[in-house]
């Protein structure tokens, strides 16, 4: 504590002197701060096409995860122990196969149907 007072007193006195080096001594995110006090600095959300890509890329790896017996499709019963609704939802309408399982292609495709 003694060792972070001695750092805000001398970054408080290098901006109060208002010498050259007072501009580049952060208070809230210097790296002799210890990590826990410092002002973490929010990453820009991501949006337009980069959301869309985000979100593909968590989509995929629910989608993954879901695939419990490894086949690269989801039946039914998968998606609704993995609680994805929508899938279960309209598992009928995506899988226009009728093979009992959906793809992550077919999935997508779904998607980007409804969206139009």
């Amino acid at each position: 504590m003694k060792n972070l007072h001695s750092v805000l007193w001398l970054a408080g006195a290098l901006l109060v002197a208002g010498g050259a080096s007072a501009q580049s001594v952060s208070v809230e995110t210097g790296p002799s701060l210890p990590p826990a006090l410092r002002k973490q600095v929010p990453s820009p959300s991501p949006s337009g096409e980069a959301l869309r890509v985000h979100a593909l890329q968590k989509l995929k790896i629910r989608f993954e995860q879901a695939d419990t017996n490894g086949s690269g499709g989801l039946t039914s019963e998968e998606a609704r122990v993995a609680n994805m609704g929508f899938v279960v939802t309209h598992f009928d309408e995506i899988d226009t196969a009728k093979r009992g399982s959906v793809s992550f292609e077919e999935l997508t495709a779904f998607m980007r149907q409804r969206r139009r």
